[in-house]
């Protein structure tokens, strides 16, 4: 049987194969990865407070770090699904990422100006001192890369780009103003990278930044900013390769319809997560390597004897390797576990009852909200057993 070209694929000679996951389900497992990602800056908060926490904590923050960092790609490949299939259009989209973004900063600012001061000042009864406090946590959280957490402004900024990159104006930018268009794609790349160099000198300097700067920072490791631009390009690419063949708009929206393309899509974005997140990895090692060299002083040579390598490792290691992080290294190449479920993927596959999905984001919130008060209460429960603990030790010594 002669192999059937894509540029003649349609729905009349469509593969049956249609992965068994659709965008909802990658949705619904982004909220249950952000409500580990809440409890990841919990505990690392926690942490701070009290650095003598029992090591199911600390394990437990490190697995909650890892399924957390899973939100914001599960997010971006159900999004490409959602422009993928016409489900909605970039309006729609840009106004709920924008909307939740500006949502997220409210919060946060409410959060930190009201609560946290107002029961920081309570307990120390020095406004000047318990802000200073409460903004030297939030940088210490920041450098170590657990304060980045408004995922919204990554997809706001990820739709905004392919918006450019993709969507062609009715009346405006006409002819070859098209290119001037086309380069505002720049726009939100220019912020991404902004935002990682901002990361880099908060992490690097020692002055504290204002703490409102915080919720507008992408939260997208950099090698996940490469994945995610490597994958617009490539549906821009197809699309621009049909124009070519001198096939119509409608014939490349019917093919992007057809289980063909969505396998492909899935395949070519497993390929793509595997080759960066090796990458990242690399990157990861040897910017960790190269960091504490650097820190500790000592030369290339020198740098394997006992003496250098016990303060490397013991001493400095697990610092640089936050910092490393922070920079946005080290924390993609984790999505290489998710290649099975982008394999089982179809952003082709929809649901009869659309409105749900707006049902979502609801119960995401609420979830994260129920996750982030919870362990607030255990903390606090914790806290107050090990004062009482410590009161009755003191006490029995009087005995």
């Amino acid at each position: 049987m002669a192999r059937i070209s894509k540029y003649e694929r349609g729905l009349d000679n469509d593969i049956k194969y249609r992965g068994p996951l659709s965008y909802r389900w990658l949705m619904v497992l982004g909220w249950i990865c952000i409500s580990f990602k809440v409890l990841e800056t919990v505990l690392a908060l926690g942490k701070k407070l009290n650095l003598g926490q029992p090591d199911w904590m600390l394990a437990l923050g490190n697995v909650s770090g890892l399924l957390g960092n899973l939100a914001l790609p599960l997010f971006l490949i159900a999004n490409f699904a959602i422009i993928l299939d016409n489900k909605k259009t970039y309006k729609q989209q840009l106004i709920k990422f924008g909307g939740l973004s500006v949502l997220v900063i409210a919060l946060f600012i409410l959060i930190k100006e009201h609560y946290i001061d107002g029961i920081c000042i309570a307990v120390i009864r020095d406004e000047v001192v318990a802000n200073e406090a409460v903004d030297k946590i939030l940088y210490m959280l920041s450098v170590t890369g657990a304060l980045i957490f408004n995922l919204f402004i990554d997809l706001f900024m990820c739709t905004l780009f392919m918006f450019f990159l993709d969507y062609t104006p009715e009346n405006h930018f006409r002819g070859k103003k098209i290119r001037a268009f086309r380069t505002m794609a720049l726009i939100p790349v220019c912020y991404e990278i902004g935002s990682l160099v901002i990361r880099v000198v908060i992490a690097m300097g020692d002055d504290i930044p204002p703490y409102f700067i915080y919720p507008f920072l992408t939260t997208k490791p950099f090698m996940s900013f490469i994945m995610f631009v490597l994958m617009a390009i490539h549906i821009w690419r197809e699309k621009h390769k049909f124009a070519k063949k001198e096939k119509t708009d409608e014939e490349y929206e019917e093919y992007t319809q057809t289980n063909v393309h969505s396998l492909r899509f899935s395949i070519y974005t497993s390929v793509v997560i595997l080759i960066t997140g090796i990458i990242d990895f690399f990157v990861y090692v040897v910017g960790t390597i190269a960091l504490t060299i650097s820190v500790t002083g000592v030369s290339l040579n020198d740098a394997l004897s006992d003496e250098a390598l016990y303060t490397m490792t013991d001493e400095l290691l697990p610092l640089t390797s936050r910092v490393v992080g922070a920079w946005g290294f080290g924390k993609h190449y984790y999505m290489i576990i998710l290649i099975p479920i982008i394999l089982l993927f179809s952003y082709t596959r929809n649901h009869k009852n659309e409105a749900a999905d707006a049902l979502i984001p609801v119960g995401g919130i609420v979830l994260a909200l129920i996750v982030a008060i919870e362990s607030i209460y255990q903390g606090i429960v914790m806290a107050i057993y090990s004062f009482w603990d410590v009161i009755n030790q003191f006490l029995s010594q009087f005995q």
